[in-house]
């Protein structure tokens, strides 16, 4: 069954379905595409019972040696990425807005301020660029971070280190052997558990997606592990850039579908949102039920890197909200607000897609630079981090100052966003600092209180890479910039120019402890990059 769903196009409302029974979709789709093309905003559902793999005990894994040859270079957020096209459009971008030092505003009286910034050292460096940062720490204060395919879970009550594990561990019983990357991690605050997801392959004969559900509050404790098809609409294309988000009764990973050995230009196919029955994934039933969308288009052109957006306080539902932009321009006012009305079992879920204009708008960001040469990818103007209450939705990307040239984070909100939603932002920059890969987390205790940590990586051309952060108070004034890591070398792992530097930010609020945040990012060290545990 394919279902195309309605959606909202400034006042307009276009409403098409279609249904059809065939044996194999990969025929009809590109017909339905073609019907639907000419009425705005189009989406298809298709549901999937995913079978479980199996139960793995985390904490009983004797960890020998995994003998796997990779590439150094994790994938690329755009694939096996053609750069020349994004560092043209950089390059120009340079030109129109060159650096330039700019005097630094005094600090005010009423500045908010971070009162207490401690961390540690998190994973250990494994000999791969850049660091998927993923982290996630429960209200008894277990915290378990990833780093590309290594997995730390830490005791910081106990101040202890609980056990150490890959990411191959959750799934190597299964007969996978394709890469393990990207992962990402979230904690349940009405379950009290956990839930890690991460990609396998680059290839659309192995592409998976690992969803795999802790049966306790322990994450050493056993896991459901269930394999999500990358190329559930079989044709042939892979799943690149996961993100994920809950809401009171489900799972939601987004990705992008990418062909073979392509381009970023020419590989893509589309953005997907994957709807998932997270209480059958905790319990460890037989069969996992999914729902996928698909074919989300605006006017024939894909929507794409839609990013979830997760509760700032709490858990919400059933509806549940993304995002997206027009991440690949050099400068834009257009924001995708994205909602799926309804929980898959009621059967009248549908996909509706509201396009925003933003007077303040969002710019490319230039590449990051060091005290050597070598400069640090700052890829596109994706969103990156977003998170809602009752009546506002705040987003985090990367973009540009055009008073400094500098690379800046952008913080977004979008107010009234299940009525009648205005969309405004901020440019978060430095007059020397180069920032990127933001995320955010709520720092708020009574509803609506917009109160908030920025957190991101930073570099500058006297600075080593390290990471840092802002403070946005409930009167929606910013500290000055925090740091929470030094970095203590340049990131000089490439023999060409351009350097990795992030893709990913972890960040999260601990829910019975609203006052603390927790970061995970990237810092420039001698011997390799590492990362760091923020509180």
């Amino acid at each position: 069954k394919t279902i195309v769903s309605k959606g909202k196009y400034n006042f307009y409302t276009f409403l098409f379905i279609f249904t059809v029974k065939i044996e194999n979709m990969k025929y009809i789709l590109p017909f339905v595409l073609l019907l639907i093309s000419a009425i705005g905003f189009t989406q298809t559902s298709h549901q999937f019972q995913v079978i479980k793999s199996g139960v793995v005990d985390f904490k009983a894994i004797n960890n020998t040696w995994y003998a796997s040859v990779q590439n150094m270079e994790m994938p690329s957020p755009e694939g096996d990425s053609d750069k020349a096209k994004l560092l043209r459009l950089k390059r120009d971008l340079e030109l129109k807005y060159p650096r330039k030092r700019t005097s630094k505003l005094e600090t005010k009286a009423s500045t908010p301020e971070v009162f207490d910034i401690s961390g540690f050292e998190g994973n250990a460096y494994n000999n791969r660029v850049p660091n998927d940062n993923a982290m996630a720490i429960s209200d008894a204060g277990i915290l378990m971070s990833c780093t590309n395919n290594r997995v730390v879970v830490y005791d910081t009550e106990a101040d202890t280190l609980m056990d150490t594990g890959y990411l191959q561990d959750f799934v190597s019983q299964f007969n996978v052997t394709a890469s393990r990357y990207d992962p990402k991690m979230i904690y349940d605050q009405n379950e009290d558990k956990f839930i890690l997801t991460f990609l396998v392959g680059t290839h659309h004969v192995n592409s998976k997606i690992a969803v795999c559900f802790s049966t306790s509050n322990n994450p050493i404790d056993e896991w459901n592990v269930y394999l999500l098809p990358g190329d559930p609409l079989l044709t042939d294309h892979w799943t690149d850039y996961p993100a994920i988000a809950l809401s009171e009764d489900e799972f939601f990973v987004t990705g992008n579908l990418l062909a073979d050995n392509q381009s970023w230009q020419t590989g893509f196919n589309q953005s997907i949102i994957w709807q998932i029955d997270k209480f059958s994934g905790y319990d460890g039933d037989t069969a996992l039920p999914t729902q996928l969308w698909s074919e989300i288009y605006d006017n024939g052109e894909k929507i794409r890197n839609i990013h979830p957006v997760k509760g700032a306080r709490k858990l919400y539902g059933p509806n549940q909200y993304f995002l997206s932009n027009k991440n690949f321009s050099a400068e834009s006012d257009t924001v995708y607000l994205i909602e799926i009305s309804d929980m898959m079992s009621s059967s009248s879920e549908q996909l509706d897609v509201t396009l925003l204009s933003n007077s303040d708008h969002y710019f490319m960001s230039p590449s990051g630079r060091q005290s050597i040469a070598k400069l640090l990818a700052t890829n596109d103007s994706r969103m990156l981090g977003a998170i809602r209450d009752d009546s506002w939705i705040q987003y985090v990307h990367n973009s540009m100052d055009t008073a400094t040239g500098n690379a800046a984070v952008y913080h977004g909100t979008i107010d009234n966003f299940e009525s009648t939603p205005l969309v405004s932002g901020v440019i978060l920059s430095d007059s020397i600092k180069d920032y990127g890969y933001p995320n955010i987390a709520s720092t708020g205790i009574d509803p609506d209180d917009k109160e908030c940590v920025v957190a991101f990586n930073y570099t500058s051309p006297i600075d080593s890479a390290g990471v840092g952060c802002y403070y946005m108070d409930t009167n929606e004034v910013y500290s000055d910039f925090n740091l929470i890591k030094l970095g203590e070398a340049p990131i000089n792992t490439f023999v060409d120019s351009l350097d990795r530097w992030g893709d990913y930010f972890a960040i999260q609020r601990q829910y019975n402890s609203p006052c603390n945040v927790w970061t995970a990012g990237m810092y420039g060290k001698q011997g390799g990059n590492g990362t760091w545990i923020g509180r």
